[in-house]
């Protein structure tokens, strides 16, 4: 058989249709591509009332709230919730998540600790004055916004958010490496 990468009309012919396709049976789809940086952002926009999947056949990132995906793992094939409209194409994706294995559930926020990527940054700053103001302000009560604090008043703040940018595309990359996803 040969193979054909000139022209789109060679996978619009016809014959196509009618070739014997039983010789690839045994194949899975090559699954989707997905943009690092749509991981990427799903990461950074995390919320605790819902989880980011990637679709492996679109390449699509989803997120989608608990609180939908509850209620598709309960209702039947052909129940549907009295949705407004903004919500009713969630309500198909939530209904895919659970129906089918296309989809992967990316790193939630617990699973990145937020808290080690600020200890891990506030490590790697030079000024040994800075980095201890940092190392103090994220130890105790309000860790989160006594760390934003101290990078506002050590004018440090473009510096925590590219490290944290860097520090979560690492992370998106590990795990399309683990779930064996490719990138671009």
């Amino acid at each position: 058989m040969g193979f054909c990468l000139q022209t789109p009309r060679c996978f619009s012919s016809t014959a196509l249709a009618t070739q014997n396709t039983e010789q690839y049976d045994d194949f899975e789809a090559m699954p989707a591509t997905v943009r690092l940086n749509d991981i990427v952002d799903a990461l950074e926009m995390q919320f605790d009332e819902s989880s980011a999947f990637l679709d492996r056949d679109t390449g699509q990132v989803e997120t989608v709230s608990h609180a939908l995906l509850r209620e598709a793992e309960e209702s039947g094939d052909d129940e549907e919730p009295d949705l407004p409209t903004w919500q009713k194409q969630e309500w198909e994706i939530a209904k895919r998540i659970v129906s089918t294995d296309r989809f992967q559930k990316l790193p939630t926020k617990f699973e990145i600790h937020e808290w080690a990527i600020m200890q891990d940054f506030s490590r790697s700053v030079e000024s040994e004055r800075i980095r201890e103001d940092l190392l103090q302000a994220i130890h105790g009560a309000g860790a989160f916004r006594n760390f934003k604090d101290t990078l506002r008043r050590h004018r440090i703040e473009s510096a925590w958010l590219a490290f944290r940018a860097g520090t979560l595309r690492q992370v998106a990359l590990n795990w399309c490496e683990e779930n064996h996803i490719g990138w671009e």
